[in-house]
This record gives C-alpha cells, sequence and structure tokens, in this order.
C-alpha cells in the first residue's frame, strides 16, 4: 500500500525536509536512501544494546550529580539524553567511513555529559571539578568554568581504531564556537593531507533551538561552508531541540515554523528526529555521516526532544511554564521508554537492565570516593603569574640585501603569456625596484618582501579578509588577473619549488565568522602566520565577541596560544566616522598579563619587521596591527630598502627633530 509506505517512510519518528534541494542528484540520492530503508533502523541486537547502554550512562550521570552536587550548576542534559547515543553512533561509523578526526562544538547545555561519554574524560576528574576546595592543578590564568572547558582525547570504537575527539572550549556566548570549530577542523585537514576531500576530520556542531535560529554568527558560518577559503568537507549540525531558550517557548523565540531554518536556506538537508527513539536518531546520525562522506555538505539532525529541570539547576521552570512542566514531569525518561522497547522486542531483559545500571553506577561511585580522597591530598604549588620576558625580546628579523633582491624578482614576475592591466604593469616594476633600493620602499612592497621572506624560511601563511587579494586601497594585488581570462597569478605562490604554502582569501561580508575560522585555524596551525583583515578597522567591532571572548582572553582562561595577526586600517583621511578608527583604544583595553601585541607601525620598514617577529618568534600571541591608508601612497612615509637588511623590529621610534 503506498499510503502506508510513505507514511511509514516519512510522517513516523522521522521528518525530512529535502525537495527545497536544488541539486537533483542529492535530492535523488535522500530518497532513495530512505525509501529503501522506509527511514527505519536495521540495527543488530548487540547495536541495539550498546545505544540504550549509552543511553542509561547519560541518564545515571545526570542523576548522580543531581542526588551528590544538588543545586549546583551542570546544564543538565535530562530530557536530551539521545544526544549521547547519536554521538556514539556517529563514532563508531566513524572508521568504515574513512575518519579519523572529529572537532566539536557546543555550548554549556549537556557538555559535561559529552566530556564524560563521549570524549572519556573521567568521572573523577570531573567529581574533583565540582569539589568546594578543588584548585585546578596549574594556577595560571584566570581558568573558567567546568562547562566551558575543551578536552581531547583517542576514543577507541568497537572496531578497535581509534577515533581523535577533540571538544573545542568556549564562551558562554552561544554559537560563537561555530566557525572556531570549522578554523580548527580546516587546519587539522591540512595537517592529515587532506584538503581535497577532506573526509579524514569531520566538523560536529552542536546547538540549542533557540541559539541556532537566533544567532547571526550560525548563517555566517553556513555561507562558509562552500567558499574556497573556509570549507571542510561538510559539517554535520545536532540541534538539541527542547524547545525552550531559558523561559522564552517558540512563538518568542523565531518567526519560522522550525529552528532549522537557516539550514534550508543553504539548501541542506533536514531531519527532525524524536528525541524519545534514541535508535530512530542514530539511524539518521548513521545517514548524515554517510550523506557528509559523499557530497561533501552540511547537513543537519533536529532531535525534538525537552528540558526536564529549569535552564540551570538552580532555576524554577513552573514560574513560566506550569503547564509544560507538569506535563514533563509526567512524562517517562527515554532510558525507560527504550529499554521497554527492546524488552517487548526480546532484545535484552530486566535483568541485564538492571547489571547495566548497577555497573554505571558502581563506577560512578568508586570515582567519587577518589575525588574526594585526590582533593583532600591535594595541595598546589602556587605559580607566579605569567610573565613573558620574550615578548620584548629582539628577535632577528634583518633580510640580507641580495636575498632582498631576488625575492623582489620573484614578486614582479609573471607569466610570458599574461596580458595584465598597463597600471599592474607599471606597480610590479616599482615593487622590483624597490626592492633592489632604487626607489623607496612603500608598504606594500615592504608587507610583499615579509611574506616572500618569510614562504623562502618555510614559514607558511595565510591571509583572509574582505578584499584582501587586492587590498582595500588597491595596495596589495596579491593576486594578477589576466585581461583576457581572468586567469588568477599569484607571485607569492611561484617564489621557489621549496617554499611554503601561500593562501590568500577574499572573505565573504562576515567578520565574527571569518575571524572566528582564522582564530580556529591559528590555535591548530601554530606555525603558520595566519592573518585576518578587516576591510576597515571600524568594521573589526563586527566580530567582537571573537575579540573580546577567543583573542584576548583564551591563554588565561583555557591556556590556548595562538599567533593571530589583526591588520586593521586605521586612521582619520576624510571619510566620515564609519572608516576613520580601529578603535585602538578598546584594544589597549583589553591588554592586560601580557595576553597580546597591539602594535601602530609608522614606516614600511618597521611594519616588514613586525611581521616577521610575529611569525619567528617562539611566543605564541595574537597581534592588532594598526596599519594604513593614506600613508600608503605618501612619499613621506616610506623606507629606504636598507632599513630591511638591519636592525629588527622598534617599539618605539624616536623622533630625530625633537633634541631635549
Amino acid at each position: 500500500d503506498i499510503l502506508t509506505f510513505l507514511k511509514q517512510t516519512y510522517c513516523d519518528h522521522i521528518g525530512v525536509e529535502f525537495m527545497h534541494i536544488m541539486n537533483f542528484a542529492i535530492r535523488r540520492w535522500l530518497r532513495d536512501r530512505m525509501e529503501r530503508s522506509h527511514n527505519q533502523h536495521s540495527f543488530s541486537p548487540a547495536q541495539q544494546r550498546r545505544i540504550l547502554e549509552k543511553v542509561i550512562a547519560a541518564e545515571s550521570l545526570e542523576r548522580f550529580l543531581h542526588t551528590r552536587y544538588v543545586g549546583q550548576k551542570r546544564f543538565s542534559l535530562e530530557g536530551g539524553e539521545t544526544l549521547i547515543a547519536v554521538l556514539d553512533t556517529l563514532l563508531e561509523a566513524c572508521p568504515a567511513s574513512g575518519v579519523e578526526e572529529v572537532v566539536i562544538g557546543m555550548a554549556h547545555r549537556g557538555r559535561l555529559n559529552v566530556l564524560v561519554n563521549t570524549l572519556g574524560k573521567s568521572r573523577r576528574k570531573l567529581f574533583t571539578e565540582f569539589h568546594e576546595n578543588y584548585v585546578p592543578e596549574t594556577v595560571l590564568g584566570d581558568g573558567d568554568v567546568k562547562y566551558h572547558l575543551g578536552y581531547e582525547n583517542d576514543v577507541a570504537t568497537s572496531s578497535g581504531k581509534k577515533i581523535r575527539l577533540s571538544l573545542a572550549p568556549n564562551p558562554s556566548h552561544l554559537e560563537a564556537v561555530d566557525p572556531v570549530v570549522e578554523g580548527m577542523a580546516r587546519a587539522r585537514q591540512r595537517h592529515r593531507d587532506d584538503t581535497v576531500k577532506r573526509e579524514k576530520v569531520v566538523p560536529v556542531l552542536i546547538h540549542g533551538d533557540g541559539a541556532f535560529i537566533g544567532q547571526g554568527v550560525v548563517a555566517e558560518t553556513l555561507n562558509l561552508s562552500r567558499l574556497e577559503g573556509y570549507r571542510t568537507g561538510g559539517t554535520i549540525h545536532i540541534i538539541v531541540n527542547n524547545q525552550i531558550a531559558f523561559t522564552t517557548l517558540a512563538p518568542d523565540s523565531r518567526s519560522t515554523r522550525y529552528c532549522t531554518a537557516p539550514g534550508k536556506a543553504l539548501g541542506l538537508p533536514i531531519f527532525h528526529v524524536n528525541g524519545d527513539d534514541p535508535l530512530a536518531a542514530a539511524y539518521v546520525i548513521q545517514l548524515a555521516l554517510e550523506f557528509r562522506q559523499k557530497f561533501h555538505e552540511d547537513i543537519i539532525l533536529d532531535i525534538v526532544c525537552y528540558r526536564r529541570h529549569g535552564h540551570n539547576e538552580g532555576d524554577e521552570p513552573n514560574f513560566t511554564q506550569p503547564t509544560l512542566y507538569s506535563e514533563i514531569d509526567a512524562h517517562p525518561p527515554v532510558g525507560r521508554l527504550l529499554a521497554r522497547q527492546l524488552l517487548d522486542a526480546g532484545v535484552i531483559t530486566e535483568e541485564e537492565i538492571q547489571k547495566i545500571r548497577s555497573r554505571i553506577d558502581t563506577v560512578s561511585e568508586d570515582a567519587l570516593r577518589e575525588s574526594r580522597e585526590a582533593v583532600s591530598k591535594f595541595h598546589p604549588k602556587l605559580h607566579p603569574p605569567i610573565s613573558c620576558p620574550d615578548l620584548l625580546k629582539e628577535v632577528p628579523t634583518a633580510v640580507p640585501a641580495k636575498k632582498l633582491t631576488d625575492l623582489g624578482e620573484s614578486i614582479s614576475t609573471i607569466p610570458a603569456d599574461f596580458q595584465i592591466n598597463t597600471k599592474i604593469r607599471k606597480l610590479l616594476d616599482t615593487r622590483k625596484a624597490m626592492a633592489t633600493g632604487k626607489t623607496p620602499l612603500d608598504w606594500a612592497c615592504a608587507e610583499h618582501l615579509a611574506f616572500a621572506s618569510l614562504l623562502t624560511q618555510s614559514v607558511p601563511i595565510r591571509l583572509s579578509g574582505q578584499d584582501s587579494r587586492r587590498g582595500t586601497f588597491s595596495q596589495r594585488h596579491a593576486a594578477i588577473y589576466d585581461l583576457r581570462t581572468r586567469a588568477r597569478y599569484i607571485p607569492l605562490k611561484n617564489l621557489s619549488k621549496n617554499q611554503a604554502s601561500f593562501c590568500v582569501y577574499n572573505s565573504p561580508l562576515s567578520e565574527a565568522a571569518v575571524l572566528g575560522f582564522d582564530y580556529g585555524y591559528s590555535l591548530d596551525c601554530p606555525e603558520m602566520l595566519v592573518l585576518w583583515e578587516a576591510q576597515f578597522g571600524d568594521f573589526a567591532n563586527g566580530a567582537q565577541t571573537q575579540i573580546d571572548q577567543y583573542i584576548s582572553s583564551s591563554e588565561s582562561k583555557w591556556g590556548t596560544t595562538s599567533r593571530l595577526t589583526l591588520l586593521l586600517p586605521h586612521g582619520y583621511h576624510g571619510q566620515g566616522p564609519e572608516h576613520s578608527s580601529a578603535r585602538l583604544e578598546r584594544f589597549l583595553q583589553l591588554c592586560a598579563e601580557d595576553n597580546m601585541a597591539v602594535c601602530y607601525p609608522t614606516t614600511p620598514a618597521n611594519y616588514f619587521h613586525l611581521l616577521r617577529r610575529q611569525a619567528l618568534r617562539k611566543i605564541l600571541k595574537p597581534l592588532v596591527v594598526m596599519t594604513p591608508k593614506g600613508l600608503l601612497r605618501d612619499a613621506r612615509a616610506t623606507s629606504p630598502a636598507a632599513d630591511l637588511s638591519r636592525g629588527s623590529f622598534e617599539e618605539i621610534l624616536s623622533d630625530s627633530e625633537i633634541t631635549k
């Protein structure tokens, strides 16, 4: 019966939106894949028991924390425990799909559960962090609450193969971690030499329903998914849709029917799954990974569930949602529902279920006892405040004149069959003359020579930003275009056979997602000079969350280090209040405890040495540079080529006209 078949496939515990997808091949593949299986799982009894065990483990941990640490914030996963089974099923499917690493980003809801039951963080460590007299093993910086911390581990699957799992640390600013995870994943793909298909490292983003539709950085991050400089081969998005955001219900939090609407704009497959059916959700995550590996596109799994307690454990939900919470209080937990389903199917016995519960509870009790002993015995040695004598230590950055001449030749040479604009030809000829010392150096040439010298010293470079290939002020021209074919040639990619890689990308019109992406990339590529350039410095505050919560403070909070460099065009040149200031004073306000460097170079030579110092010094600190606009072509703001072959970066330039 056709109607029965369609209802079973599309109207059971799995709903799917896919007819909006423009790619016919994807639509056909999804339809065939779903209709062949009737959208029903085919898990073996052993796999079903494993899924039940994961749900029980999730419930057990939450119940244990609730009774042992009454009232302490943990942002419980109760009502959404299916997430743990979904993540486990995903990891189990990774080895056969060629996946070696998964990078996860998520907010606070259920994070402690994911840390223990997915990433393998020991219960003892977690319980220790709940104790009142707990002191971190290394008292450096400010630290952060336990549900913001990251973790990394090699997790064994039932096949015997291990998958590298990483959970990125994140602030309370919802979804800000999304582009950071994408950047981390892309960097790790580079390390695994997986820059074409991008199938070895998979980013997984876990969202809340209110934040997915409400936070603009989500749309910005989704838009990166198919772009040359930012794609990661497809992200698996999992929405823990507990149908409430703190105290706000759907009618007040979105103007769309589903919270997944941002994904529909990009033509992504969207699966809505009943959170009380872990087997259905586990089936969909297998399908999602298969889809991602085949089409290298994003996909969304919306787990429709509920939140058993308030926003946190000290919050009373009955104040604002009394009728909803009377229903939730009467609703059986998902573990009980799944256990009954498997009992009725003869997959498991009541005795086996009790053994699973007893074993997990025993593990927690043992871990609790060990954690109390560990805290009582622990007397940390207080470390002195962070000090970085190397911050101002001189780094050799001079480049021999002969080397500069050779590099000047390379950066001004294009293929013989290239027909280029006459003004570009003149610019290249001028750069060649500048590098040989025949004419003073301008800023763009000094930058090119800094990049070229680093590339030939095996330092890779990534530069991204709005219009960064040409430069906002038509000064850089890192990419040269043929007049007839628009074929692109990048001289900095063609310096020598043994040079490091050079990547320069025009970013979309986004600050928050692109800066977040480049920051994430810099975390996992410390050997690379990663630069993000604002079109005008004024627009950097479009990424203020990334600057405040990550760049300026992540080392103190989470111990993460980065040499990310921000290039912010700054200065009054008659363009009005929106194109004048990178707000230097705000960056200076963020400086404390040697957390980053803020520099305002005033000569091309000092800019040259600054870039080289940032790339070559061993210590990793973010750098914020106020870059010029009008001075780019001002003859008074040039440097002799000889200044690149002597000295190093000078924090302060003395004024020769002042004698007293």
